[in-house]
């Protein structure tokens, strides 16, 4: 009976046994399945330093099937892991230092060598397990294969390296700005070279950049937009800069999102557009100042040819009416105010081309000096100078530089209408390339009227040298505008700059930069031939195409005492002249208007009649005084010239000089 229940026992507990054995044995395969699957590498180590256990990745990694490698030593070449500690490599295998060390490695950087010189990169790590007795039973490890990971950091941080570098070494400002609070967190070189601000100066100049206004604005535009690409483009924004000037920058903002789709960052790019801005406002107003020139000329020419008419009639008039009459009276104050029209269309003219200065190499200290005193004269308002005596020269049309001081110092003096003084100085200095756009590097006289007036408004700034712009009551030639616009498009003319800088209720500074003087001087223009010495009255052919032109001013020659005779066109002239020669009677001198409509222009007539009649000698006259022909006119084959209008005494004086052989330029 005991024997029975014995063996029943022994059956049960074999028949446990039996089922805990083939769940081992089920849990092991699955285990090994498992550990087979693994990406990572698995290696196991017993105490004789042998493997027993590697999975299907560390057959992959070393090449080998799983019966060459279990049963072999770890210090095999073929699967040897060798430590690496900085750039060196150790010797032996990394699982003998575990072994010798009897500790566990963690993440512990590998090399192996592969037949044919290719090398890989691993992390090891390994744990220690005992025996009963706490003796060293084996090793078992996890190693990973890191070479890819390795290449993608190594092309991460060389990526990175590239960005770091491009942004330092960038001409364009960087800046990256926590959108929320607005905290400046990166900027590059250029963003500081640029506005003169390190990074550590933002918390208190941020709104001096970029206002928090301006953040608001960037955050609600971009609200609405989920893609990446979208960015701001072309944002312009006045920033001050840290020595107080104002730089135009322009910025592409770039938003960096957060996963939600919030604005996170700005990433901005911003160029200094400043010296781009400054010219297309000077191309644009070069342009309106062109346009407005051309027209003024054209307005300014047939006004004059309109004043000859009338400021000769005038004069003939006078002639035949008692000086104590009235009407004498009369006509005289009509004469008086012809002349104030000719001087405003001389004004035109000059602000129309900036009256092709006829340079030449003089003292700009003493035409300052001259200008300014003359412009006092009478007023009461005093002059400090800073003229230095060692100021160079320059080649300048003195005359229009004369008018460009005059021009500034009456509007210094009517800035100070209580009295006062102003301040006109000038020095040498040497500009660098695009240190004062538009002008070239060189050498340059600086010069400036200073006065401790009014001011000007920074409205009224952006104005002062537009043509007809005034802050003045408008009365005749004064307060009519032309006197800035006159003195830049001469200034220009010159190759100089004019620029202004005011402050309401202190004052304003006028400064002009001239080129120095490269010591040429003009060419001496030639005399009058001898042949033409000394003939008191003569013979005079006029041409003109308008006929009350012709009977004004042919009445004042007849009047003078010259015979006169008229023609509306070169042809007829030419007929006239050869006519005379042949009657033994020749013309002494041609009058020619410059312009003729239908006909050739006097720079092509007098060629023509040069050809035809090489003894000819001809005055050229027009209402255009800036004309080159009119300007130079000896170079074109003409022995004077004749602006209009002109009085009779003006006639009468310039005739006397051509005739009688001396140089005549009647401006």
């Amino acid at each position: 009976m005991e024997e029975s229940l014995i063996v029943n026992q022994l059956q049960s507990e074999i028949e446990q046994l039996k089922k805990a054995v083939a769940e081992l044995t089920k849990e092991r395969g699955d285990l090994r399945h498992l550990l087979y699957t693994v990406s990572d590498a698995l290696l196991m180590i017993n105490r004789e330093c042998r493997i027993t256990y590697v999975n299907r990745a560390l057959c992959e990694i070393v090449g080998c099937r799983y019966e060459e490698i279990v049963g072999s030593h770890f210090n095999d070449p073929r699967w040897s892991f060798k430590s690496v500690d900085g750039d060196s490599v150790a010797q032996e295998s990394v699982f003998q230092a575990v072994f010798q060390k009897e500790q566990p490695l963690v993440d512990q950087v590998c090399r192996m060598d592969f037949p044919g010189g290719e090398e890989k990169n691993f992390l090891v790590s390994a744990t220690i397990h005992h025996d009963d007795r706490g003796n060293l039973a084996g090793i078992a490890s996890v190693i990973r294969d890191c070479t890819e990971l390795n290449r993608v950091k190594a092309e991460n941080l060389e990526i990175k390296a590239v960005y770091e570098r491009m942004a330092q070494y960038a001409d364009e400002a960087i800046f990256r700005i926590d959108a929320d609070t607005g905290r400046m967190m990166y900027i590059n070189d250029a963003a500081q070279n640029i506005l003169g601000y390190a990074l550590a100066d933002y918390p208190q100049v941020m709104a001096r950049v970029i206002p928090p206004q301006q953040l608001k604005a960037w955050k609600s535009a971009l609200a609405g937009r989920n893609a990446a690409k979208e960015v701001l483009r072309n944002a312009a924004l006045s920033c001050t800069a840290g020595d107080g000037r104002t730089v135009i920058m322009e910025f592409t903002v770039i938003p960096v999102r957060r996963d939600q789709g919030g604005v996170a960052f700005f990433e901005c790019i911003g160029r200094d557009v400043t010296v781009r801005r400054f010219m297309e406002a000077e191309l644009a107003k070069a342009q309106k100042l062109e346009s407005i020139g051309l027209l003024a000329g054209g307005v300014a020419h047939d006004f004059n040819n309109i004043m000859t008419a009338v400021f000769g009639s005038l004069a003939l008039a006078k002639m035949e009416v008692p000086e104590d009459s009235p009407a004498y009276a009369r006509l005289t104050a009509a004469e008086e105010q012809c002349l104030k029209a000719k001087t405003l269309t001389r004004k035109l003219l000059t602000y129309s081309r900036g009256g092709s200065p006829q340079r030449k190499t003089a003292s700009l200290a003493g035409v300052i000096r001259e200008a300014v005193n003359f412009s006092l004269s009478g007023k009461n308002i005093a002059c400090r100078f800073c003229l230095p005596d060692d100021l160079w020269s320059a080649q300048i049309d003195e005359g229009q530089m004369h008018q460009v001081v005059h021009s500034l110092v009456s509007n210094a003096c009517e800035a100070m209408p209580h009295g006062g003084t102003i301040e006109v100085g000038a020095e040498n200095t040497e500009l660098a390339q695009d240190q004062i756009v538009p002008l070239a590097a060189g050498a340059y006289i600086k010069w400036y009227v200073r006065d401790y007036g009014v001011g000007i408004s920074g409205e009224h700034m952006k104005r002062i040298f537009d043509p007809y712009f005034t802050t003045k009551p408008m009365s005749s030639v004064k307060g009519m505008g032309l006197g800035l616009a006159i003195c830049y498009s001469i200034v220009k003319s010159h190759d100089g700059i004019i620029t202004a800088e005011s402050t309401p209720g202190e004052g304003t500074v006028f400064t002009v930069y001239i080129p120095a003087s490269c010591g040429e001087r003009d060419a001496p223009r030639p005399a009058a031939s001898p042949e033409a010495q000394g003939v008191p009255k003569a013979k005079i052919l006029l041409i003109d195409d308008e006929q009350i032109l012709l009977d004004v001013t042919g009445s004042m020659l007849k009047h003078i005492g010259y015979d006169v005779v008229t023609a509306q066109s070169h042809g007829e002239a030419m007929a006239y002249y050869r006519q005379a020669g042949e009657a033994g009677r020749p013309f002494s001198l041609i009058i020619m208007d410059l312009t003729m409509r239908g006909d050739d222009g006097g720079e092509i007539a007098i060629r023509r009649w040069k050809d035809s009649h090489p003894e000819a000698r001809a005055v050229i006259s027009s209402g255009y005084m800036n004309d080159p022909v009119i300007e130079e006119y000896w170079k074109y084959g003409f022995v004077g010239a004749m602006v209009k209008p002109y009085s009779l005494v003006e006639l009468k004086s310039s005739l006397e000089k051509i005739l009688a052989g001396g140089d005549n330029e009647q401006r």
